[in-house]
């Protein structure tokens, strides 16, 4: 009897002894520490506006092409004698340089036979003047023995010596051109240039009025540039009504041979008409002696592709931020000394592609983030690439809970 009770009794006295010991552990188990999460800060890029700031600048893209440009013509036929070095495709020339020379053997026996002519027209002429001197005095006598009669112009050779001096006039007219067809068999450059093409050589038969190469001036290069309307107030032409903005300053750069250069142009006038299709305005870039070698820097090539970049001063009290940094809406992301966002609304004079200029909103001395973040909330805290991270931040949590 009493094995069958302690059989009952000792699976109870277990189960309650076992219950007793964990709940002993339970209570005195260790507090959890506490842990600090610092909390999340986005680490962002910015733009510290300055007192003084930079140009407004407006980039555009073109080809050089020359100001000057003409085709070389044979104003006579005959067969080419001499070619110069410099006639060659990439070759200079100076004003006044011969270019080629053309057989003027026929065109010297043509200025011989017009000084014949006019030498037998004068001879014509000074008869014809006597022969109507004769006329004259024999009217004279024939008055002076009762003739009453009035005498012809024929009689006077009067149409005679008029066609004497017509013909004389004529001869000399045919000497002239002579002698300007003899001229014409040497061909010179007509101002200081740079040849683009020839397709001629000695021995050729050159037909009149047929091109046979072209050359372009080299004092001055353009370059058209495409830009749309609103840029044109940031920029000031020369000869145009749209000189609102201040003197504006233009760069252009080309690459060339790895390594790119720099000239000094000018706005000078705008475009005969705006693009039809992308309504973009035409504006001319004038380039001074811009293949000219200075240093290391090439010559400009007619066809190079190139930068143009005008610098204007900015509206006063206007600020100019980059264009990574003005959101949709008009909207930017200021970072205050608590490293934290600040959502506020600017006035925008101009978004270009680079920059923007920001008449009110900012002001110098403030930082705008130029990083693109995924969520921005009023007041979110950030870091400044470059910054060391914050010590520690207000809210905590217990580790494993």
């Amino acid at each position: 009897m009493t094995s069958r009770i302690l059989r009952t009794l000792l699976p109870i006295l277990l189960v309650a002894l076992a219950l007793f010991v964990a709940n002993t552990f339970i209570r005195n188990r260790p507090e959890p520490k506490t842990h600090q999460r610092p909390t999340p800060r986005p680490v962002v890029t910015v733009y510290t506006i300055g007192e003084t700031e930079s140009e407004i600048r407006v980039e555009g893209f073109g080809s050089v092409k020359a100001k000057r440009s003409v085709n070389v013509v044979p104003q006579v036929s005959g067969e080419v004698i001499e070619k110069s070095t410099a006639f060659e495709p990439g070759g200079y020339c100076t004003e006044g340089q011969v270019l080629l020379r053309i057989d003027e053997t026929d065109y010297a026996l043509a200025v011989a036979r017009a000084e014949a002519d006019v030498a037998q027209m004068e001879f014509n002429l000074a008869r014809a003047e006597e022969e109507a001197q004769v006329a004259i005095q024999e009217w004279e006598t024939m008055r002076r023995s009762g003739s009453n009669s009035e005498p012809s112009s024929l009689v006077l050779h009067e149409p005679q010596l008029k066609l004497a001096r017509a013909n004389l006039e004529a001869a000399k007219a045919s000497l002239k051109q002579s002698n300007v067809n003899l001229k014409r068999c040497t061909i010179y450059s007509p101002f200081d240039g740079r040849i683009l093409s020839a397709d001629v050589d000695a021995g050729q038969y050159l037909r009149s009025g047929n091109p046979i190469g072209t050359l372009y001036a080299t004092d001055v290069a353009e370059v058209t540039i495409s830009l749309p309307d609103n840029d044109l107030a940031w920029i000031s032409i020369e000869g145009t009504d749209c000189p609102k903005a201040p003197e504006t300053l233009v760069d252009v750069y080309a690459e060339f041979a790895g390594s790119s250069h720099h000239w000094e142009g000018r706005a000078v006038r705008l475009g005969g008409a705006v693009d039809s299709r992308s309504r973009l305005v035409p504006v001319v870039v004038e380039i001074k002696d811009p293949y000219e070698m200075v240093g290391t820097r090439p010559p400009l090539v007619e066809g190079m592709f190139v930068r143009v970049l005008f610098r204007g001063s900015p509206p006063a009290d206007a600020v100019i931020v980059p264009r990574t940094a003005l959101r949709p809406d008009n909207m930017v992301w200021v970072v205050t000394e608590n490293r934290t966002i600040e959502v506020r609304e600017v006035s925008v004079a101009r978004a270009g592609i680079m920059e923007a200029v920001i008449n009110t909103g900012l002001e110098p001395g403030e930082m705008v983030c130029t990083s693109n973040l995924q969520y921005v909330t009023e007041n979110l805290p950030v870091r400044i690439e470059g910054e060391k991270a914050p010590a520690s931040a207000p809210n905590t949590q217990k580790g494993g809970e």
